[in-house]
């Protein structure tokens, strides 16, 4: 499938970070965080820019290396504490290409936090929220029967009650539970109107499973001591698949 929409993507990378030190230029496998995320949409075939935003000169830097990767700006401050959104990097970054009057269909977030995302899944996330006229897409992972939440319970003045399904009987047989899902953080890709309205996931929302891949999502110690137990593995994948 061929596409003639415009889509931007961001790599956001801020240099703060409270549970890891200088997590995104830490190195994991010999290579610094942020440069998993930068190989993967550098390979990607749909996306038309690729940007790193950060207020990080040693994070600009590193990411100015790579040809095809733009370091357009430098982040404000008030976009890399603690408490800033990713709908409003996302957005600053529209805005500043707008006042240049270049315009994007979509715009693809992709965390570093998420090392282990290939070039392929980029791809197809794309091609598939674009085929299914939806307004935003996310990837996702199936949630554990033993998680699911007909079977989570939050506790109250009067003892338990259920989460979800209130009313209705608790359903005692794993093979009866509805599917359900969570987000795996790897890729988040809406339509550009959707950012201006104030949205980053909304609207008619789409999915992409991403049970081929590990799921990892860096962001305590345990997350990262997980990563390297695997780097080593998904850098030989990455090989067989080039």
């Amino acid at each position: 499938m061929k596409t003639t929409s415009r889509i931007l993507g961001v790599i956001p990378a801020r240099g703060g970070s409270k549970g890891i030190y200088n997590k995104n230029l830490k190195l994991l496998g010999g290579k610094p965080l942020i440069y998993y995320t930068i190989q993967a949409a550098l390979k990607a075939k749909l996306l038309n820019t690729v940007i790193v935003s950060s207020d990080c000169y040693k994070i600009l830097q590193y990411a100015q290396q790579f040809s095809g990767i733009t370091v357009p700006f430098v982040r404000p401050e008030s976009l890399a504490t603690d408490v800033a959104s990713s709908l409003e990097v996302v957005k600053h970054s529209l805005d500043f290409y707008s006042r240049f009057g270049c315009a994007f269909d979509f715009v693809m977030l992709l965390q570093p936090t998420s090392p282990f995302r290939s070039a392929d899944l980029i791809d197809r996330a794309a091609k598939y929220l674009i085929a299914s006229g939806a307004d935003s897409l996310i990837t996702v992972r199936k949630i554990p029967d033993r998680f699911h939440p007909s079977w989570a319970f939050q506790a109250g003045e009067q003892g338990l009650y259920k989460v979800v399904n209130d009313s209705t009987q608790l359903i005692s047989r794993r093979q009866d539970l509805p599917d359900n899902y969570y987000r795996d953080g790897k890729i988040y890709i809406s339509k550009t109107a959707l950012i201006q309205e104030g949205m980053l996931v909304g609207g008619k929302i789409a999915s992409l499973l991403t049970e081929d891949e590990p799921d990892i999502n860096i962001d305590t110690f345990s997350d990262w001591e997980m990563a390297q137990n695997h780097i080593h593995l998904w850098k030989n994948l990455q090989k067989e698949n080039c």
